[in-house]
């Protein structure tokens, strides 16, 4: 034969071939590693529990309102237990006054020059050049 017309044996179909069985046979380990899929009969179930009559299904049930209403009214987790210590030290009154006072002076500075048109006086753009 010729090596010319001889042809070299593909490495990527070698290896995926080789990788394929490789994954059959631990996917396949593992599949029957498993169980049949049956239970104890003793652990399969619950241990039965004696029938309540309806006298005490209407108790048990009064009980949990009972539970679940004050649970509801009373202190929730984010609110905790902190009341308010700073009551208002001024009427609204007061502070109307206070503001109008605050606003009448600002309006007499502006009058006067005193207040800038804004921005800050040190910024490099309100510096002379």
């Amino acid at each position: 034969m010729n090596t010319l017309t001889m042809r070299r044996p593909n490495t990527a179909r070698l290896l995926l071939s080789a990788l394929g069985l490789v994954a059959v046979q631990a996917i396949g380990g593992a599949a029957f590693a498993q169980g049949g899929g049956e239970a104890d009969a003793s652990q399969a179930k619950a241990p039965p529990t004696a029938r309540t009559t309806p006298k005490e299904r209407v108790t048990a049930r009064t009980t949990r309102n009972a539970e679940g209403r004050a649970a509801a009214r009373g202190p929730q987790l984010t609110e905790g237990e902190v009341k308010p210590t700073a009551g208002a030290t001024t009427t609204r009154a007061e502070r109307r006054a206070a503001a109008l006072d605050r606003y009448e002076a600002s309006c007499a500075a502006n009058r006067q020059g005193q207040l800038s048109r804004g921005g800050n006086s040190d910024a490099p753009e309100c510096q002379r050049r």
